[in-house]
C-alpha cells in the first residue's frame, strides 16, 4: 500500500457525509469516503429525482431491496445508493424525536446521549429558518422550513382543520420539546430543492486536500489483524482491493452496517460460521433489534382536478398519544398524492392512476425484526425482516389510529374531495378482527430502519457498540448511523441520523 488514511468512512449517507466532513477540518486528518453509490459534486450535475423534495425517489438511486413486511409479505423497501444517502431520496422531514427519546438511550448504559448532550449538536446541524432561541441553531449546513398557512394545498388544510376540530392542540414548532399535536412540517430544503447531506456538508469540502470521495465501491468485510481493525476490502471496477486506514467506521445504515460487521466475522457465532469464515468477535446482536415505524392508510379515489403531481406531498403532520401509550406514539399524515402508476397491480383493481390518503403511524413499536446475512458478496442483498404488529400493543395502537383516519376522512371538509374509499367500509373498521387483518395485509414502512447494531455497555450481551460508537471487541472499528440506536425515535429519523453524525464526530475530535 501507498497510502494508509486516517479514517476510512464506508457510505457518504446522513451520517457519513457529516463525518467526513468535520474529521476533515483538522488539515492533519485525511479521510477516505467511500461511497456505493454515485457522486454528483455539483448541484447542477444532480439529477431531478434528488433535488425534489416533493416526492421521494424510489427508483434511480436505490438499493432495490425488499422486505418481509410481516410473514408472507413481501415489500418494497427504498434506501439511497448515492451520496447523500437516504438523505437524498427521502421526503426531507426535519423533526426531532422526543427528549425522552434519548434520555432513555442514556437510561440503557449510554449516557453521552442524555437529550441535554444531543441538543448542542441538533443546534450545530442546523440553520432554522422559522424559529430562534435555545432548541434552534442559526448557521448550520442543513436549513430547516416550515410550511405557511397560506401555502397550504387543500387537502392538507382539510386535514388541519379537522384534526384541529377532534380537539388536538396546534404547535408552530415539532422541535419545541414539548410539542404535539397538528403542526406544519419542518423539512430539511429550500424551497423545493432537498437539502441532503451531500449538498449540505460536502458541496462546500471538495476542495480539501485530506478528502477523497469514492464512489461506485461496494465493502466486501473489514480486515482484523490482532484483534484491530486495519482496513477494508473493496470491490470497485470489477477488482478487489485493499486499502488501509487507522481507523474505520461504518456508516452504511441499518441495513448495510451489519452486513459488513457479519461478513468481517463479527456476529453471532453461528451466523459468522454459516458465511463459511472464522468467528472473530462473538456478538450475538449484530443485525438483531431491527426496529421500523410501520404505517398504513384510509385510500381515496379523488374527485376531478383534486390531485396536482407536481405539489408537494405533504405539508402538515399529527403528532398524538395513543390511549394507553407513550408521549408522542402515533403520528398521521395526509398524503396529497399516491402515484400507482408504480403499483400496476393495484391501478388495475382500483381503476385509476392517482390517489391520497391518511396514514397513521406507529412511533414506538414494540416489535422486532432481524436481517439474514446469506453470503459473502457485497451486492447480494441482505433478508430483512420487519416483524411488523408482533404484539398486541401494536395492534391495538394501530387500530385506533386507522379508526381516528376513518373519521378524519369521513368529515365534511376531507369528503368534498373524494370521490370514493378505496378497499375500507365501515363494517371493517368496526370489527377488530377484520382492522387487524386489513392492517396486516397492507401495513408499510415509513423508511426508518434503526438499531441493528445498538450500543450499550459491554456487558450488555446484545450491545454491539458502545457510546462512542466503538465495536465491541475490535480496536479500531466503529459504527456510526441509524443502526446504534437502541430505540427508535417517536420521529422521521434524518435528522437524529445527521446528529449522530455530528455527535461521533465530536467524540473522535475529543471535543
Amino acid at each position: 500500500m501507498t497510502t494508509k488514511y486516517d479514517y476510512i468512512i464506508v457510505g457518504a449517507g446522513s451520517s457519513g457525509a457529516v463525518l467526513a466532513a468535520r474529521l476533515t477540518e483538522d488539515p492533519e486528518r485525511s479521510v477516505l469516503l467511500l461511497e456505493a453509490g454515485p457522486d454528483y459534486a455539483k448541484i447542477e450535475e444532480t439529477p431531478e429525482d434528488l433535488l425534489n423534495s416533493y416526492w421521494i425517489s424510489a427508483v434511480d438511486h436505490d438499493w432495490g431491496f425488499k422486505a418481509d413486511a410481516v410473514e408472507g409479505r413481501e415489500i418494497v423497501y427504498t434506501r439511497g445508493k448515492v451520496t447523500g444517502g437516504s438523505s437524498a431520496v427521502n421526503g426531507a422531514v426535519a423533526i426531532r424525536g422526543v427528549p425522552q427519546d434519548y434520555d432513555e438511550w442514556a437510561s440503557l448504559g449510554n449516557e453521552a446521549w442524555a437529550w441535554e448532550k444531543c441538543l448542542p449538536f441538533f443546534r450545530k446541524l442546523e440553520d432554522d429558518q422559522d424559529e430562534s432561541g435555545d432548541f434552534h441553531g442559526k448557521g448550520g449546513p442543513i436549513p430547516v422550513v416550515r410550511w405557511k398557512d397560506e401555502e397550504l394545498r387543500p387537502l392538507q388544510k382539510a386535514f388541519k382543520d379537522v384534526c384541529l376540530e377532534r380537539g388536538f392542540p396546534f404547535h408552530e414548532d415539532f422541535n419545541a420539546p414539548d410539542a404535539t399535536g397538528m403542526s406544519p412540517l419542518a423539512q430539511n430544503r429550500e424551497g423545493r430543492t432537498r437539502i441532503s447531506t451531500a449538498i449540505g456538508y460536502l458541496s462546500g469540502i471538495r476542495g480539501r486536500l485530506n478528502l477523497t470521495i469514492r464512489p461506485h465501491c461496494l465493502v466486501r468485510r473489514v480486515l482484523i489483524e490482532d484483534g484491530r481493525a486495519i482496513g477494508l476490502e473493496v470491490e470497485s471496477g470489477g477488482e478487489t482491493q485493499r486499502v488501509e486506514g487507522n481507523e474505520i467506521i461504518l456508516s452504511a445504515g441499518a441495513v448495510q452496517s451489519p452486513p459488513i460487521l457479519l461478513r468481517s466475522g463479527i456476529g453471532a457465532k453461528d451466523e459468522v460460521e454459516a458465511l463459511g469464515i472464522p468467528l472473530v468477535h462473538e456478538s450475538p446482536g449484530v443485525g438483531h433489534n431491527l426496529i421500523e415505524h410501520p404505517m398504513a392508510a384510509v385510500l381515496c379515489a379523488p374527485k376531478e382536478g383534486v390531485i396536482d403531481m407536481e405539489k408537494p406531498l405533504v405539508q402538515t403532520l399529527l403528532r398524538y398519544t395513543a390511549d394507553g401509550g407513550e408521549e408522542n406514539d402515533m403520528q398521521m399524515y395526509m398524503m396529497n398524492h399516491i402515484d400507482l402508476r408504480d403499483l400496476p397491480e393495484m391501478m388495475e383493481n382500483f381503476g385509476i392512476e392517482v390517489a391520497f390518503g391518511v396514514f397513521p403511524g406507529l412511533q414506538r413499536p414494540q416489535s422486532r425484526g432481524h436481517l439474514r446475512v446469506e453470503s459473502m458478496d457485497p451486492s447480494e442483498a441482505p433478508g430483512i425482516e420487519l416483524n411488523f404488529l408482533d404484539t398486541e400493543a401494536d395492534k391495538r395502537r394501530m387500530r385506533e389510529g386507522m379508526r381516528i383516519a376513518w373519521e378524519v376522512t369521513n368529515s365534511p371538509a376531507v369528503m368534498e374531495h373524494v370521490d370514493h374509499i378505496l378497499l375500507l367500509d365501515q363494517e371493517t373498521i368496526d370489527d377488530d378482527e377484520a382492522l387487524d387483518q386489513y392492517v396486516w395485509d397492507t401495513a408499510i414502512q415509513i423508511f426508518h430502519p434503526v438499531g441493528t447494531a445498538k450500543m450499550g455497555p459491554a456487558e450488555d450481551p446484545e450491545a454491539v457498540v458502545d457510546q462512542y460508537g466503538r465495536v465491541h471487541g475490535v480496536d479500531g472499528l466503529r459504527v456510526a448511523d441509524a443502526s446504534i440506536m437502541p430505540n427508535i425515535t417517536r420521529a422521521n429519523t434524518n435528522l437524529t441520523c445527521i446528529m449522530i453524525g455530528e455527535k461521533v464526530a465530536a467524540s473522535i475530535r475529543g471535543e
